[in-house]
């Protein structure tokens, strides 16, 4: 089998496994590409019960029988640090013990230092000698330095954190067979301690769904009617996403005339807060709040009828929306995070907002607002990097980088 133990949860109705819709896509891409080489696929996850999803998409039940991969549900999800390594610990260890012992690949990273169940499967794996697929999708060093703030007790602790982490990652890129690293900026941290590091970028849409070059012209054309600026975002309202920067950036562009609106797809603990804000600030009708959606084309072709994804997080963030929204030749619009500037870098695609400064970036909004063939000709870009970065291409990659490393593994221990 080609197991991956991961942190994401399991969701349980009964009988039956649920995950996210977009989780399942992947995992399906997944699975046709690797061709049946290693068996069938297996998810070792943390569970919980289908009535405390809160995601921005729908669930899906997942089986053996009916999709050719096996979910298995262990520990709780929410379980507390101290009750993870006094309870629940023990019964994970077992359950990834017996899973990779009839593996042929194991595909895993580092998670949370406090509750690290990839990272303890993934170091079973290597301690028997399989094969193994190190991914890390995020620079949680950047993002935990970012997060802290100026609080110097907050510093401190993502430096210790930071720190540690940084040396797990080291340790996963330098004894793996392959390890796939989410963008430049953790290739060019971690790179230079592996053999086999890929850089890759996760997407869920398929080269089908890339919309055709008419929406960009059609947008043209609301642009020169007098339409205003649409800007939409899709994911979960939490803090560091930095929602309530987006309002406040939102409500400064207004103020200075231009003629904007946000449309929130989602959902999520901040939603009631958000709503607040967008009422003292005097928006109004320009932010909506549509609810969660189900992911899949339908998303993206509504993603199309907007002019711009907005983004504004508090730290280092590596959202997939993103290239849903190239998919729907939608340009990013976000604040200069690192992630942000590789984006403008590599696909021409991105215009960034001065981060840390609602004035100032309400400012450069309400320029583009103003000025709408700049995000016109970006959004051509997105669309070209919406076609290279489709799931089937990606997924087509890396199983190609998974057989040359899986062969030279077998081959070395022969």
């Amino acid at each position: 089998m080609y197991l991956i133990p991961i942190c994401a949860p399991i969701f349980l109705a009964g009988e039956r496994r649920l995950v996210t819709t977009d989780w399942k896509r992947s995992l399906e891409l997944l699975r046709d590409s690797l061709e049946g080489r290693y068996g069938h696929l297996a998810v070792l996850a943390p569970s919980l019960p289908a009535e405390r999803f809160e995601g921005t998409t729908a669930l899906e039940p997942v089986s053996r029988e009916h999709d050719g991969i096996e979910l298995v549900p262990s520990i709780p999800a929410d379980a507390r640090t101290r009750h993870y390594w006094t309870k629940h610990r023990a019964r994970w260890r077992d359950q990834a013990s017996a899973l990779a012992s009839t593996a042929q690949v194991v595909h895993a990273g580092a998670d949370n230092l406090f509750k690290p169940v990839m990272t303890s499967a993934w170091r079973l794996a290597v301690e028997w000698g399989i094969p193994t697929v190190f991914v890390q999708d995020t620079d949680v060093v950047l993002q935990e330095r970012e997060l802290a703030g100026d609080a110097r007790r907050r510093r401190v602790r993502a430096a210790i954190y930071g720190a540690v982490y940084e040396r797990v990652v080291r340790d996963g890129v330098a004894r793996s067979d392959l390890s796939l690293l989410k963008g430049r900026d953790l290739v060019a941290r971690y790179g230079r301690y592996g053999a086999n590091v890929r850089a890759f970028h996760d997407t869920s849409h398929l080269t089908e769904h890339v919309v055709d070059a008419g929406v960009v012209e059609r947008r043209r054309a609301r642009a020169a009617a007098g339409d205003a600026l649409r800007l939409v975002y899709c994911g979960r309202f939490v803090e560091r996403k930095g929602l309530a920067t987006a309002v406040e950036v939102l409500g400064r562009a207004v103020g200075r005339g231009a003629d904007a609106t946000l449309d929130l797809v989602g959902d999520g603990p901040q939603r009631a807060e958000l709503a607040r804000r967008a009422s003292e600030l005097g928006l109004g009708e320009r932010v909506r709040f549509l609810g969660s959606a189900v992911y899949g084309p339908e998303l993206i072709e509504r993603l199309a009828g907007y002019d711009a994804l907005f983004f504004t997080p508090t730290a280092e963030d590596t959202p997939r929306m993103i290239f849903d929204g190239y998919a729907a030749a939608l340009p990013l619009v976000a604040t200069d995070i690192a992630y942000a500037r590789e984006r403008a870098d590599e696909e021409g695609a991105a215009a960034l907002l001065p981060r840390g400064d609602p004035e100032a970036a309400g400012a450069r909004l309400a320029q583009l607002a103003r000025e709408r063939g700049a995000l016109l000709e970006l959004a051509g870009a997105a669309r070209e990097a919406g076609l290279f970065h489709a799931a089937d291409a990606w997924y087509a990659r890396r199983a190609g980088w998974t057989f040359d490393a899986v062969d030279r593994a077998k081959r070395r221990v022969a």
